[in-house]
């Protein structure tokens, strides 16, 4: 009778151990899942080379030739094409560009409406070029509309009224 107690303390020690065990493996997974997916997910921490972007690609960041254009290119197989997709309404495409801490991915930007009398033309690929979205109608009193350009060292200016 004894040694049969003594064997089911035993089954509970090993139950116990093996429980500590596999929790302690699951944390450690999803710990390492946890760290290697989000650092995947980081940008690039120092600007491309010279007439370079950086592209994310197979889960890996890379400089690759910029874009041929302004507009809304897609990396495809080694190479760029015209992304043709439509722009979602009120947005304007903003290229991708190294802001000085960090390389920030090229996006649609929500455009604010200068009031009554204008309305957003999306922009839109004529053939091979990209044609810039603009307002359009009455602007505001005294203002013009400056489309999106590269500045200096390459960073973009969004489109804004002067």
């Amino acid at each position: 009778m004894e040694g049969s107690k003594q064997n089911e303390m035993l089954g509970k020690r090993t139950d116990q151990r093996f429980f500590i065990k596999v929790m302690f493996i699951s944390l450690f997974s999803a710990s390492l899942f946890f760290f290697l997916s989000t650092s995947s997910m980081a940008v690039p921490k120092e600007p491309p080379p010279p007439g370079k972007v950086w592209v994310k690609t197979e889960g890996k960041w890379i400089p690759v030739d910029s874009p041929p254009g302004e507009g809304p290119y897609i990396w495809v197989e080694g190479k760029w094409v015209p992304d043709p997709t439509p722009p979602p309404p009120g947005k304007e495409w903003v290229p991708g560009y190294w802001d000085g801490k960090r390389w920030v991915a090229g996006h649609w930007k929500a455009m604010q409406s200068p009031g009554t009398g204008a309305h957003w033309v999306p922009g839109h690929w004529e053939d091979d070029k990209w044609i810039p979205g603009h307002w359009k109608g009455e602007p505001p009193r005294g203002k013009k509309w400056v489309p999106g350009r590269r500045g200096p060292g390459g960073r973009w200016v969004p489109g804004h009224w002067r």
